[in-house]
């Protein structure tokens, strides 16, 4: 058989739809549907970023077909899979198990597109990513989210180097990006997560610069002081944002109001006509104040 004939038999392996889902760093789960013409693209992504394949022809997957929101590949090569309800990640999890009867699409063997943790053949969790509270704390392996560029925001990254201040970040999410360099001050904090948790390791003890009372004032387009820690932020702050799109992009934020943790939200720079959003505190980012 030809090279060209061998392709063609081995593309031809998955034309029927798939289904790609797993787990982000955060414990967030993550699902996506792709057509038949980008099939062979979301496995090659999956195993990449150790997520789960179903063929989506199966009678069982095509039921939750439709409810699962369509995945996207793009030129660059990557591949975006969104966010999903638990409830639908669950009923995924079930089919893919051992007596769910559902079809695992074809993948690298060994790969996390073949399996799920904790299954035979599958890959064992990774552990979690330390997150720094402090700029001066950022090491090797640490979870940060860093700006591609002005125009393109700010994405999750793993520090892979460090030479003093200057740290080589990859790409979380986008394992086949170029690698970057960027000062730590020019990095985002996550809040920590408490050991076994997915929810933020929030303060025992009261805070009482957090008025429980809703407040607004006006605003100015310029930036306002950067906050050091998540209990400080507050209304006029410059913060980082997750949008609502589905590429996990962070962008620069102010508070306009609050009621406790959960604060509104305008955009700034190129997303300052975009409607406001409300997050809550600990779901924010901090950047240094250096870098505002």
């Amino acid at each position: 058989m030809s090279a060209k004939a061998n392709h063609a038999a081995q593309s031809s392996k998955a034309l029927a739809p798939v289904v790609v889902f797993g787990i982000d760093g955060h414990g967030k789960p993550k699902a996506a549907r792709f057509g038949k013409d980008h099939a062979n693209l979301a496995i090659k992504a999956a195993d990449q970023l150790q997520l789960r394949v179903l063929q989506g022809d199966h009678p069982k997957v095509a039921d939750l077909f439709g409810r699962l929101p369509v995945g996207r590949v793009h030129a660059t090569g990557r591949t975006f899979v969104p966010f999903v309800r638990r409830d639908l990640y669950d009923k995924l999890v079930a089919i893919a198990a051992p007596n769910g009867n559902g079809h695992h699409a074809s993948a690298p063997a060994g790969s996390g597109a073949g399996g799920a943790a904790g299954q035979a053949g599958g890959k064992p969790p990774a552990s979690p990513p330390n997150l720094p509270r402090t700029w001066a704390e950022i090491g090797i392996g640490d979870l940060v989210v860093a700006q591609e560029s002005a125009d393109d925001g700010w994405y999750a990254a793993i520090v892979a180097e460090a030479n003093g201040d200057m740290l080589t970040l990859r790409w979380r999410d986008f394992p086949r990006e170029r690698r970057v360099v960027r000062h730590r001050d020019r990095l985002g904090l996550l809040h920590p997560v408490a050991p076994g948790s997915t929810e933020p390791n929030k303060p025992t003890k009261p805070i009482a610069a957090i008025s429980k009372r809703t407040s607004t004032r006006s605003l100015t387009s310029s930036s306002g002081p950067a906050p050091t820690t998540w209990e400080e932020i507050d209304i006029g702050h410059l913060v980082l944002a997750m949008t609502d799109s589905p590429w996990g992009t962070w962008c620069e934020a102010m508070p306009i109001a609050k009621d406790g943790d959960e604060l509104t939200l305008r955009w700034r720079d190129n997303y300052a006509n975009v409607a406001p959003i409300t997050r809550q505190r600990f779901d924010l980012v901090l950047i240094s104040p250096t870098t505002s």
